[in-house]
């Protein structure tokens, strides 16, 4: 396994599979008012809370590149889908995180969030999108998530452990917002 810190391969699509608590921890601190959309859904961890939330959004709906949900959501690119959105939610894949960034903020009309790697914040080649896109929350997630790759988590019929090995935090831009970012940290509360 190399010099990874997690005990699990790295996953060639980067297709790996959130906890719902830090969706739930997400919907507790951060209004998102109408139709949820998830593009990355991959088995529907976000897609799942959102709709198990104790608020309700309307629609809630995912896609995906590959149909990791045996049909429950359309097969999409969304770096290739200009349908607009009110809210999107995704946890993207890590190497194309920039482009559903800006593919979100040009496609929803309220709010975008994305679950990624706290380091994605402290870039270089990112620092345009923070200065033409004020972000309006971040939500650092105290405790390490663990995500597994989900084709092991398919194939295996596993549930998502205990703590993970890396830092995530959840981006959030608000339409029209032109501030500071507010920071707050979340932790699993189930």
């Amino acid at each position: 396994m190399g010099e990874r810190p997690s005990e699990y391969d790295r996953d060639g699509k980067d297709f790996y599979v959130d906890p719902a608590w830090c969706t739930e921890a997400l919907l507790r601190e951060v209004l998102f008012d109408g139709p949820i959309h998830d593009p990355a859904a991959g088995i529907g961890t976000i897609v799942d809370a959102c709709r198990e939330f104790p608020v309700s959004f309307g629609v809630v709906t995912g896609a995906d590149i590959v149909d990791r949900a045996h049909g429950k959501f359309k097969v999409q690119d969304f770096l290739k889908d200009d349908h607009p959105r009110k809210n999107v939610i995704t946890n993207p894949p890590y190497k194309l995180a920039e482009a559903f960034a800006y593919r979100a903020l040009m496609v929803a009309q309220r709010r975008v969030a994305l679950l990624v790697n706290l380091k994605f914040l402290a870039s270089q080649r990112r620092y345009i999108l923070f200065q033409e896109t004020p972000v309006e929350h971040v939500l650092v997630c105290s405790q390490r998530p663990s995500m597994p790759p989900g084709e092991w988590l398919i194939k295996e019929g596993e549930k998502i452990r205990g703590g993970g090995s890396i830092d995530f935090a959840w981006i959030v831009w608000g339409r029209g917002y032109n501030g500071r970012p507010d920071i707050r940290w979340i932790v699993d509360q189930t």
